[in-house]
């Protein structure tokens, strides 16, 4: 009978020594949130604060080691177990003021020219990241905000007058209530991955989950099969229909009976592993230093305008702020580069468009019925110094808006002597806004080898969860959600 008291005391402790602590990273003077504080649990190991200033860790994973919570411009803060476990309100980090004459004291200050030409000079030696393995935590968020959704049928010489209103009045329902969705969507996965070689990426996929309310699908994509839906619903389902966008033919044979089917048969719980391989090979280049890259792009002289900001301070180590914009008209971003002083590698690089640029518009909206404009593109990539003295890529985020018109009229024709024909316009506006995030910690020598053995499935299994739920992650190194995130919750039935 003693041993039951004794187990549940030993499972008790284990749960204690285990637990998950949220905190908050606060600016000491401003209050504000501190985004983007590394926060390392042990060699390699750690997570980083999101946007909010949030950040969540296993205390049983300092398994006697001292937090070390490092930001660029601030003081590092190391706290113990027990502080940690003690810590009940924010976390307030104090500014690391620098001026400049304590920084020629020590050392002599380059030039800006003098300090991209070393930093160029010095890429081999600082970012040999080719062959290495590397835990991956990755998180998708999506948004679209509608100005204008216009869903109508206009003719219909298949349907009589009350089916026609019928099938038109929830069209325009169908509008309505997408243009008052809550379009968003939030993919996380878990993983591992190696670099082979400078173009082929091998990831290995754990677990991923996906967190959207279908039943008010935003996508251009989904809303146009949805009000398919409805006509084909209101169609000869033993027919089949030519599909036809002005002088487009889209399809050929179109059976309502069989679409309806094939819906039903239709897998929601995976997706096509190369689209979770391209956004991980995607992200892996933007932190990439190869010629032709965007990191590269941003240190060549030729493309951009460079100047000294000022001295400022990461973890016991003098860095200098480099500020670029464009320099030709093909240069598209402007932003900051913080270069460690004695390596003169590139610890952090911030990003965005520059004033008045922006990226691919298209404008056929008298001709086609669509216009389309890239006005957002922003990130920040953060290295992280290893036990060898080279730099991880630990951090990459990349955020992109567009602005979209479409519309578009679409011609269901029954292929028989008749050609039945039914009408459907359909007109939207709006913005699509997409950030990508992800967190890597590099894996032991043994890993890569594994991973670059691996064959790779053409489909992967996605949990889908009707609200966040943090239990799913515990004990494994992820970004803290934001709150919009935390706070969505699919509508039921």
């Amino acid at each position: 009978m003693r041993l039951i008291p004794l187990l549940l005391l030993l499972a008790f402790t284990g749960t204690a020594l285990a637990q998950n602590k949220t905190l908050r990273l606060l600016d000491s003077q401003t209050g504000e949130p501190v985004p983007y504080a590394t926060v390392a649990t042990g060699p390699g190991k750690g997570t980083i604060s999101n946007e909010e200033g949030f950040f969540t860790v296993s205390t049983g994973a300092l398994a006697g080691a001292e937090l070390r919570i490092s930001c660029m411009g601030y003081r590092t803060l190391e706290l113990n177990r027990d502080a940690l476990l003690a810590q009940s309100g924010p976390i307030r980090l104090e500014p690391a003021a620098i001026n400049l004459n304590e920084v020629r004291l020590t050392n002599r200050v380059p030039g800006v020219e003098e300090i991209l030409r070393e930093v160029r000079q010095r890429l081999e030696q600082n970012y040999a990241n080719i062959g290495k393995a590397y835990g991956i935590f990755y998180r998708e968020s999506e948004y679209m905000q509608f100005d204008d959704l216009q869903l109508e049928l206009e003719k219909a010489s298949d349907l009589n007058r009350r089916a026609l209103a019928a099938a038109d009045a929830r069209l325009r329902k169908l509008g309505q209530d997408i243009a008052r969705s809550d379009a968003r969507k939030f993919l996380d996965f878990k993983g591992g991955f190696t670099a082979v070689n400078d173009t082929a990426l091998v990831l290995r996929v754990d677990r991923a989950t996906e967190l959207t309310d279908h039943k008010q699908g935003y996508s251009m994509d989904e809303i146009q099969e949805r009000a398919q839906e409805i006509i084909l619903s209101h169609l000869d389902s033993s027919r089949t229909y030519k599909v036809k966008t002005g002088i487009f033919k889209i399809e050929d044979s179109i059976s309502p009976g069989k679409e309806f089917a094939d819906e039903a048969e239709r897998e929601n719980d995976s997706t096509d592993f190369s689209y979770l391989k391209g956004k991980s090979k995607n992200l892996a280049k933007t932190a990439s230093w190869k010629d032709g890259t965007l990191l590269r792009e941003l240190i060549d002289p030729d493309m951009y305008r460079h100047s000294f900001l000022k001295a400022t301070y990461f973890d016991g180590n003098y860095v200098y702020a480099i500020g670029f914009e464009p320099r030709k008209r093909k240069a598209s971003y402007a932003g900051t580069l913080y270069v460690d002083a004695a390596s003169f590698a590139v610890l952090k690089a911030d990003y965005a468009y520059g004033k008045g640029r922006r990226g691919d518009k298209v404008n056929l909206k008298l001709l086609l019925g669509i216009k389309y404009v890239e006005n957002l593109s922003r990130g920040t990539v953060i290295f992280r110094r290893n036990d060898l003295n080279t730099y991880d890529p630990y951090f990459i985020q990349s955020e992109y808006g567009n602005y979209i018109y479409l519309h578009r009229s679409l011609k269901f024709i029954e292929n028989s002597p008749q050609k039945k024909k039914v009408r459907f316009d359909f007109l939207m506006e709006g913005g699509v806004r997409q950030r990508e995030s992800v967190l890597l910690s590099p894996l032991a020598p043994d890993a890569a080898r594994e991973l670059a053995a691996y064959r790779e499935p053409k489909k992967i299994l996605i949990q889908e969860i009707d609200r966040y739920e943090p239990t799913i992650w515990e004990d494994t190194q992820i970004i803290e959600p934001l709150e919009e995130m935390k706070n969505f919750r699919v509508r039921g039935d």
